[in-house]
């Protein structure tokens, strides 16, 4: 059972008609226990609200300490993902580019045996256009001499 201030300053005691106490002084130090004892219980009252409200600040830091907790792990989380993400697109990237080099490489080998074969034409053709002159010379060279023979032999055989 728990006693009151007011228990304190109402409590009655039985008087003994030889030695008893000052019935002055027994009030008085009533009244100053139940002072205190009230003060005392103000002061639990208030370190009570007091310890509610920091119970409940430590529970929404908590909550918000959880809260950023899971937010630093979707962050992450997506940061991992936006890097696998972004490796994969390089790597894509990559594959494509080296596919058009091959591409290009191909159509440049190609262009190459092309004009190869055109610079063997064109070579072929310079030779029998040499050749096809050389011996038209050699011919206008045959034809000259025979026509200064025959000039020498009309000319009454004088070259």
């Amino acid at each position: 059972m728990r006693i009151t201030p007011h228990d304190i300053r109402h409590q009655q005691f039985s008087s003994k008609m030889l030695k008893g106490y000052d019935p002055h002084e027994v009030d008085a130090f009533l009244d100053d226990v139940a002072e205190d004892y009230e003060s005392v219980l103000k002061e639990t009252a208030l370190l009570r609200e007091q310890m509610t409200a920091i119970e409940e600040r430590s529970r929404g830091v908590a909550e918000r300490e959880k809260s950023l907790q899971e937010t630093l792990v979707t962050t992450q989380r997506l940061a991992e993902e936006m890097k696998a993400a972004a490796r994969r697109e390089a790597e894509l990237i990559v594959r494509e580019a080296e596919l058009r080099a091959e591409k290009v490489l191909e159509a440049v080998r190609g262009e190459e045996a092309r004009i190869r074969t055109e610079i063997h034409a064109l070579r072929r053709m310079r030779r029998q256009v040499f050749e096809e002159m050389t011996s038209t010379l050699e011919r206008y060279q045959r034809l000259v001499g025979a026509e200064e023979l025959t000039d020498a032999q009309d000319d009454g055989g004088a070259p």
